[in-house]
């Protein structure tokens, strides 16, 4: 379940949709009230995009437990559940549950995004030998907002969740107006991951050039993925003004007269954003 949307309201309402997005709320003047709901929706949005894919698409780090196989050169081989990997802070294994044998900042690499393939020592376990295996590895992708202002020029920016950032990395600002890409110093080292995620500066490989506010997007999502939120967002969002316009006339919401429609507008939005998450969708 996504905790941050993974489109911020700034950048649905400038993205062309052609929606108006000051009544979400009705009968409430409050700007801010009509804001919190959009985010509510982008959201929702998000949360869809993760079920629709089988998987948190947002970085995030997780223990899991399962079995791999030695090979003779001393190297584990590991199939993660959740895709694509980003890095590996531990390993635990053994044949025995309860007895294993635990490596830190493990020598790894990841083989088509399908297999980590682990250094555990030559004479660690016993060639093809199965053994219990508890990893913890960071997955998905990055996906924050900046808590701090700052200006041209500015070599490090702070984010709220710094998780599956990673050195020399590219990532996108996609605050409106002042989009720009950023790279990641390579001297940056990734702190280990909190629970509530910790704001953390981010040193940059070369400055920004625009000037840039607190909540904007830094993200490192496919733009595509970002579309089938933005689109799921919208069929949320479409208000039929008749019953001939409405998206949905046989759900339950919908009035005995919709029921009858046979119309499918907003449908249209959903089946291109699950077109669009297909290529990123966990097989089960």
């Amino acid at each position: 379940m996504a905790i941050n949307p993974y489109v911020t309201a700034p950048e649905f309402e400038a993205h062309p949709t052609y929606l108006d997005l000051g009544d979400l709320r009705s009968g409430i003047a409050d700007p801010d009230a009509q804001t919190a709901e959009l985010e509510n929706v982008l959201l929702m949005a998000s949360s869809w995009a993760d079920g629709e894919c089988n998987q948190p698409l947002a970085a995030h780090q997780l223990t899991l437990a399962t079995r791999g196989r030695c090979d003779a050169q001393g190297v584990l081989h590991v199939y993660p559940t959740d895709r694509p990997v980003r890095s590996v802070s531990k390993v635990a294994f053994g044949e025995t549950v309860g007895a294993q044998t635990t490596l830190t900042s493990p020598a790894y690499r990841v083989e088509q995004n399908q297999t980590i393939l682990i250094s555990i020592g030559a004479g660690a376990a016993r060639p093809g030998a199965w053994l219990y295996v508890d990893l913890t590895y960071i997955a998905g992708w990055v996906t924050t907002t900046l808590t701090a202002g700052a200006t041209a020029g500015s070599t490090s920016l702070t984010v709220a969740d710094p998780t599956g950032i990673l050195p020399g990395h590219r990532y996108r600002l996609w605050e409106p107006g002042v989009e720009e890409v950023v790279t990641v110093s390579e001297a940056y080292a990734p702190a280990a991951v909190t629970v509530p995620p910790t704001a953390t500066a981010i040193p940059l490989a070369a400055p920004t050039t625009s000037d840039h506010t607190p909540g904007g997007g830094w993200s490192g999502m496919p733009s595509d993925m970002r579309l089938a939120v933005v689109n799921y967002g919208v069929s949320q969002l479409m208000r039929p003004d008749t019953a001939a316009e409405d998206s949905y006339p046989d759900t339950p919401l919908a009035s005995g007269t919709r029921q009858k429609d046979p119309r499918r507008d907003g449908s249209g939005l959903v089946a291109e954003a699950v077109r669009l998450l297909h290529p990123f969708a966990r097989r089960m």
